[in-house]
Protein backbone atom coordinates (compact mmCIF):
# COMPACT_ATOMS: atom_id res chain seq x y z
CA UNK A 1 0.00 0.00 0.00
CA UNK A 2 1.25 3.72 -0.70
CA UNK A 3 1.58 6.13 2.01
CA UNK A 4 -0.64 9.14 2.34
CA UNK A 5 -1.26 11.45 4.32
CA UNK A 6 -4.97 10.40 4.74
CA UNK A 7 -4.10 6.80 4.73
CA UNK A 8 -1.39 8.20 7.47
CA UNK A 9 -3.74 10.02 9.82
CA UNK A 10 -5.97 6.65 9.71
CA UNK A 11 -3.56 4.65 10.73
CA UNK A 12 -2.18 6.61 13.53
CA UNK A 13 -6.11 6.48 14.83
CA UNK A 14 -6.17 2.80 14.57
CA UNK A 15 -2.82 2.30 16.62
CA UNK A 16 -4.22 4.79 19.11
CA UNK A 17 -7.47 3.63 18.86
CA UNK A 18 -6.04 0.03 19.59
CA UNK A 19 -3.96 1.62 22.32
CA UNK A 20 -7.08 2.90 24.35
CA UNK A 21 -9.20 -0.28 23.47
CA UNK A 22 -5.87 -2.49 25.01
CA UNK A 23 -5.59 -0.46 27.69
CA UNK A 24 -9.36 0.05 29.09
CA UNK A 25 -10.02 -3.87 28.29
CA UNK A 26 -6.70 -4.99 30.93
CA UNK A 27 -8.28 -2.06 33.08
CA UNK A 28 -11.46 -4.12 33.06
CA UNK A 29 -10.22 -7.76 32.95
CA UNK A 30 -9.08 -6.42 36.65
CA UNK A 31 -11.62 -5.07 37.50
CA UNK A 32 -13.36 -8.28 37.26
CA UNK A 33 -10.62 -10.49 38.18
CA UNK A 34 -11.12 -8.12 41.81
CA UNK A 35 -14.79 -8.94 42.15
CA UNK A 36 -13.71 -12.25 41.89
CA UNK A 37 -11.32 -12.34 44.44
CA UNK A 38 -8.71 -13.09 41.75
CA UNK A 39 -5.65 -12.01 40.15
CA UNK A 40 -5.82 -10.81 36.32
CA UNK A 41 -3.47 -13.45 35.76
CA UNK A 42 -5.51 -16.12 37.08
CA UNK A 43 -8.28 -14.51 35.83
CA UNK A 44 -7.34 -14.65 32.11
CA UNK A 45 -6.16 -18.28 32.61
CA UNK A 46 -10.07 -18.86 33.87
CA UNK A 47 -10.70 -17.57 30.15
CA UNK A 48 -8.23 -19.53 28.92
CA UNK A 49 -9.76 -22.49 29.93
CA UNK A 50 -13.31 -21.30 28.86
CA UNK A 51 -11.69 -21.37 25.32
CA UNK A 52 -9.90 -24.24 24.76
CA UNK A 53 -10.96 -26.26 27.86
CA UNK A 54 -10.34 -28.99 29.39
CA UNK A 55 -6.74 -28.96 28.86
CA UNK A 56 -3.50 -30.14 31.00
CA UNK A 57 -1.34 -27.66 33.19
CA UNK A 58 1.01 -28.53 30.28
CA UNK A 59 -0.70 -27.05 27.58
CA UNK A 60 -2.39 -23.66 29.86
CA UNK A 61 1.21 -23.40 30.12
CA UNK A 62 1.96 -22.86 26.30
CA UNK A 63 -1.16 -21.32 26.21
CA UNK A 64 -0.07 -18.70 28.48
CA UNK A 65 3.97 -18.71 27.67
CA UNK A 66 4.23 -18.83 31.79
CA UNK A 67 6.38 -21.41 33.41
CA UNK A 68 4.86 -25.05 34.30
CA UNK A 69 5.75 -24.15 37.91
CA UNK A 70 3.53 -20.58 37.73
CA UNK A 71 0.86 -22.32 36.42
CA UNK A 72 0.60 -24.83 39.40
CA UNK A 73 0.24 -22.12 41.58
CA UNK A 74 -2.61 -20.32 39.22
CA UNK A 75 -4.26 -24.26 39.29
CA UNK A 76 -3.72 -24.20 43.18
CA UNK A 77 -5.35 -20.93 43.41
CA UNK A 78 -7.90 -21.38 41.10
CA UNK A 79 -8.91 -25.29 42.34
CA UNK A 80 -8.68 -23.21 46.20
CA UNK A 81 -11.62 -20.58 44.93
CA UNK A 82 -13.36 -23.37 43.74
CA UNK A 83 -12.77 -22.48 39.38
CA UNK A 84 -11.19 -25.54 38.55
CA UNK A 85 -11.51 -29.11 39.10
CA UNK A 86 -8.46 -31.19 38.63
CA UNK A 87 -9.48 -35.06 37.08
CA UNK A 88 -7.62 -37.67 35.60
CA UNK A 89 -7.34 -38.41 32.18
CA UNK A 90 -9.21 -41.66 31.29
CA UNK A 91 -6.62 -42.09 28.49
CA UNK A 92 -4.11 -41.43 30.73
CA UNK A 93 -3.98 -41.48 34.53
CA UNK A 94 -0.85 -40.03 35.01
CA UNK A 95 -1.98 -36.71 33.12
CA UNK A 96 -4.49 -34.27 34.87
CA UNK A 97 -7.55 -32.54 33.22
CA UNK A 98 -8.51 -28.93 34.44
CA UNK A 99 -12.18 -28.32 33.86
CA UNK A 100 -14.00 -25.74 35.09
CA UNK A 101 -16.40 -25.75 37.28
CA UNK A 102 -19.70 -24.79 35.99
CA UNK A 103 -20.95 -22.39 38.62
CA UNK A 104 -18.23 -20.57 39.10
CA UNK A 105 -17.59 -20.09 35.36
CA UNK A 106 -21.01 -18.63 34.72
CA UNK A 107 -20.18 -16.08 37.89
CA UNK A 108 -16.53 -15.24 35.88
CA UNK A 109 -18.42 -14.02 33.12
CA UNK A 110 -21.48 -12.81 34.31
CA UNK A 111 -19.49 -9.13 35.13
CA UNK A 112 -18.67 -9.19 30.89
CA UNK A 113 -22.30 -9.51 29.89
CA UNK A 114 -22.80 -5.63 29.30
CA UNK A 115 -19.53 -5.30 27.34
CA UNK A 116 -20.50 -7.80 25.17
CA UNK A 117 -24.26 -6.27 24.64
CA UNK A 118 -22.59 -3.00 23.80
CA UNK A 119 -19.75 -4.59 21.50
CA UNK A 120 -22.64 -6.40 20.02
CA UNK A 121 -24.44 -2.86 19.51
CA UNK A 122 -21.26 -1.38 17.77
CA UNK A 123 -20.56 -4.28 15.41
CA UNK A 124 -24.45 -4.04 14.36
CA UNK A 125 -23.02 -1.22 12.11
CA UNK A 126 -20.69 -2.56 10.09
CA UNK A 127 -21.37 -4.84 7.34
CA UNK A 128 -20.68 -8.44 6.69
CA UNK A 129 -17.56 -7.27 4.70
CA UNK A 130 -16.33 -5.46 7.21
CA UNK A 131 -16.90 -7.57 10.13
CA UNK A 132 -14.82 -10.20 8.04
CA UNK A 133 -12.07 -7.58 7.77
CA UNK A 134 -12.41 -6.80 11.56
CA UNK A 135 -12.44 -10.69 12.15
CA UNK A 136 -9.29 -10.96 10.46
CA UNK A 137 -7.40 -7.80 12.07
CA UNK A 138 -8.22 -9.34 15.50
CA UNK A 139 -6.85 -13.02 14.61
CA UNK A 140 -4.05 -11.91 12.90
CA UNK A 141 -3.50 -9.48 16.40
CA UNK A 142 -4.05 -12.31 18.42
CA UNK A 143 -1.50 -14.53 17.09
CA UNK A 144 0.85 -11.85 16.65
CA UNK A 145 0.49 -10.60 20.26
CA UNK A 146 1.11 -14.01 21.47
CA UNK A 147 4.52 -14.40 18.95
CA UNK A 148 5.56 -11.07 21.11
CA UNK A 149 4.73 -12.57 24.30
CA UNK A 150 7.16 -15.52 23.43
CA UNK A 151 9.74 -13.49 22.33
CA UNK A 152 9.66 -11.41 25.49
CA UNK A 153 9.56 -14.69 27.57
CA UNK A 154 12.59 -15.82 26.02
CA UNK A 155 14.18 -12.91 26.46
CA UNK A 156 16.07 -12.39 22.87
CA UNK A 157 15.29 -8.52 22.43
CA UNK A 158 14.80 -8.88 19.29
CA UNK A 159 11.65 -8.50 17.25
CA UNK A 160 10.18 -11.26 14.65
CA UNK A 161 9.43 -7.90 12.47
Amino acid sequence: MVSTPGRDAVLRDVHEGLRSFTAYAVLLSHAVAERLGLSATDSRCVDLLDRHGPITAGRLAELTGLTTGAVTGIVDRLERAHFVRREKDPADRRRVILRLVPERESEAFADLAPMTGRVDEILARYDDRELAAIADFLRRSGTGTAEEIARLREGNGKSTT
